[in-house]
């Protein structure tokens, strides 16, 4: 009888084991948190897109909650600080080097402005890349 108690016991605390022990009110506070600068880094990297169409305004407004969102994340344990915070350095990045560029061609330095790529140059009939030819095994 005692065996099957025992058995019991241990099955139930294999099961609560398994299941990943139920967090504790500071860790999910920590959770919370979490969650609130992700779904805001979403946000606002989301829109790297759609840079260039959006107004000035806009751009000024997401620059300044990629500085927000970097005092958050600055906390964070290192892999999830160094991972983060370059994405997000990236898309301030690019948020300020459209406003600048705008300032730029706005002010009439036209030669500040980005450069235009040139079109690709057409490839000459007849020269697509092929497969390597099969060789037979030795």
């Amino acid at each position: 009888m005692k065996i099957k108690l025992w058995c019991a016991l241990g099955a139930l605390c294999a099961a609560w084991v398994l299941s990943g022990f139920p967090p504790s009110g500071g860790a999910r506070a920590q959770e919370q948190g979490q969650a609130d600068w992700r779904a805001e880094f979403e946000a606002v990297c989301v829109k790297t897109d759609l840079a260039m169409s959006l107004s000035n305004e806009e751009l000024t407004q997401l620059v300044a909650r990629c500085d927000r969102l970097e005092g958050q994340i600055a906390g964070e344990t290192e892999i999830v600080r160094k991972v983060y915070l370059k994405r997000l350095r990236s898309c301030r990045a690019l948020f300020a080097y459209v406003l600048e560029a705008r300032s730029a061609a706005s002010a009439g330095g036209d030669a500040a402005a980005p450069a235009q790529l040139p079109p690709p140059e057409p490839r000459p009939q007849g020269t697509e890349a092929t497969a390597p030819e099969s060789r037979p095994a030795p």
